[in-house]
């Protein structure tokens, strides 16, 4: 009789029984993992370029034009910008249209368009195209805004935009050098609200 059939089943029903044999637990994990809570909603480290942890007095550059006045108890929000920079351009009606729903929703906010061309006449002629946009300063001497911005938190060759949010005591809460989208809204909220009394 020849063994080779006789081992090749043999071997066949082995293999067969090992694989139905019920597998045990996989082996416990090494790392015992926890889950993290979620954040209750956006953060301000995450917007705000420059957060002073010791909130510093907001102080205009030298201005041409007009002089800015803020009601009593109202938060300031300063846009930096310039006739040139096509996202600040972009987002101002957004600006213009966010503080009207914060003072719908009972927040005094007053929000300021800061210029930083070199010449009246460039935002003369960009007024008469946009006359629905708010009117604001320039700043006198462009050559003096690296001081200025190292004055708030931020690097002297910061990009505008720029957006700085004073609270009602004048102080500086947040500083932020580029534009802001319609997802940002919630941030602007917060931010609005981390000094309210």
């Amino acid at each position: 009789m020849d063994r080779l059939p006789v081992v090749t089943t043999a071997l066949a029903a082995l293999l067969a029984c090992t694989s139905c044999e019920e597998r045990s637990a996989p082996p416990a994990e090494r790392v015992n993992a926890v889950k993290a809570a979620k954040p209750k909603g956006p953060s301000l480290g995450a917007f705000c370029d420059s957060t002073p942890k010791t909130p510093t007095r907001f102080a205009y550059p030298k201005l041409a034009g007009m002089s800015p006045t803020h009601p009593p108890g109202a938060w300031r929000w300063i846009n930096v910008w310039a006739t040139w920079c096509k996202p600040c351009v972009e987002e101002m009606p957004r600006l213009q249209k966010w503080q009207a729903d914060l003072s719908r929703d009972g927040r005094k906010v007053k929000l300021l368009f800061l210029s930083i061309d070199e010449n009246e006449q460039d935002v003369a002629a960009f007024r008469a195209k946009h006359p629905d946009l708010a009117e604001g300063p320039r700043v006198a001497d462009p050559k003096e805004l690296a001081e200025w911005y190292r004055s708030v938190g931020l690097d002297e060759g910061a990009p505008v935009p720029i957006h700085i949010w004073v609270d009602p005591e004048g102080l500086v809460r947040c500083v932020r050098a580029g534009g802001v989208r319609d997802k940002d809204y919630a941030s602007v909220e917060q931010v609005i609200a981390s000094a309210q009394p």
